[in-house]
């Protein structure tokens, strides 16, 4: 279904703008799907974070070890992971709530919300981000809210029946084997009236004119040895082909599409809010390396506000939205 057939889905840059050309892909899925493949975010962060890494948001600096990680520098992350823990604390009204943090990963947005007087369980099922979560709530100043961790996978974890306020999904839904179980259990441990957050990229969405602003971004940097993916070819159709396929039609696992998440969150959820927000410049960032921190701040920041102007004229196509619902009452059969 096109985007602006979507009832009640709206770009949130610029009123009427329309989101276009959207790809639709027909994959095979993995036997192995539920468990063989791991998020990026994962792959780096867990293998290059040192001993001391700490992920706090309110005490950022640089950690120049981590190369494949928008860790590296301070600058990086204050456009992106910043950013994104802002968008989710920001859509959460109410005092002392319960809230459960599905893949909370590094636990940075599991401490704001801790902060914010909030108890708060995080769930990761990657040993080595619940270390770098508990180590960074050792180490950093708390709120008054109670914040556990527990090394766990969500389709096997139980938790307790109408126990939370809210439960959270961050740059984790896309990932798991079956969305739809996973939104009916967290539809089960939520209160009544309870709500779902949930902040999702969806690759699928890609068009040839985002590859193509992608290409013109991404090449100038590699000509100048200021990138660290595979090199893009001279000819730019040939690189926009390439970047399609490495975006959406060549993934070796599945990754759920945009269709695969949004339908059971309708489905479970009352729709309150949703939006569209700029994700596509994040890979710019992990893969960019300019030796000037300072050029490459200013860089950094160039593409992001780009990406930000182009999905409000409606030229690209968006790939991170924001749902918040509430509990539907009953699930459908």
């Amino acid at each position: 279904m096109p985007i602006s057939e979507q009832p009640k889905i709206q770009l949130v840059y610029k009123p009427g703008a329309q989101a276009r050309g959207i790809v639709v892909v027909n994959r095979r899925t993995s036997a192995s799907r539920s468990r063989a493949h791991r998020r990026r975010k994962y792959q780096t962060v867990a293998r290059e974070a040192p001993p001391n890494f700490v992920a706090d948001l309110q005490r950022l600096r640089d950690w120049p070890s981590m190369k494949g990680s928008l860790w590296r520098r301070a600058s990086l992350v204050k456009l992106t992971h910043a950013p994104n823990a802002r968008l989710l604390t920001g859509s959460i009204s109410g005092r002392n709530l319960k809230i459960l943090d599905v893949g909370c990963g590094t636990g940075c947005i599991s401490l704001e919300l801790s902060r914010m007087g909030h108890d708060v369980m995080g769930l990761d099922r990657n040993k080595r981000m619940i270390e770098i979560a508990t180590r960074t709530k050792k180490i950093s100043r708390s709120g008054s809210g109670k914040l556990q961790y527990e090394m766990a996978d969500f389709d096997k974890w139980f938790g307790t029946t109408g126990a939370y306020d809210v439960v959270i999904f961050s740059r984790v839904l896309h990932d798991l084997p079956d969305p739809e179980n996973a939104l009916s259990k967290a539809h089960g441990l939520l209160k009544s009236r309870g709500r779902i957050l949930c902040l999702e990229y969806a690759y699928n969405m890609m068009d040839k004119k985002t590859a193509a602003w992608l290409y013109q971004t991404r090449k100038p940097l590699e000509l100048q040895h200021w990138y660290s993916s595979a090199h893009l070819p001279d000819d730019p159709g040939k690189g926009v082909d390439l970047i399609m396929h490495e975006a959406v039609t060549g993934r070796k696992q599945h990754i759920n599409t945009f269709e695969e998440m949004i339908r059971p969150l309708k489905r479970s959820f009352h729709q309150e809010t949703f939006s569209w927000h700029p994700y596509h410049f994040w890979d710019v960032l992990s893969d960019m390396r300019i030796p000037n921190p300072s050029l490459e701040a200013r860089l950094a920041t160039m593409v992001k506000e780009l990406e930000e102007y182009l999905l409000g004229t409606g030229e690209i196509q968006p790939a991170l939205f924001l749902y918040k619902g509430t509990k539907a009452r009953h699930l459908p059969h």
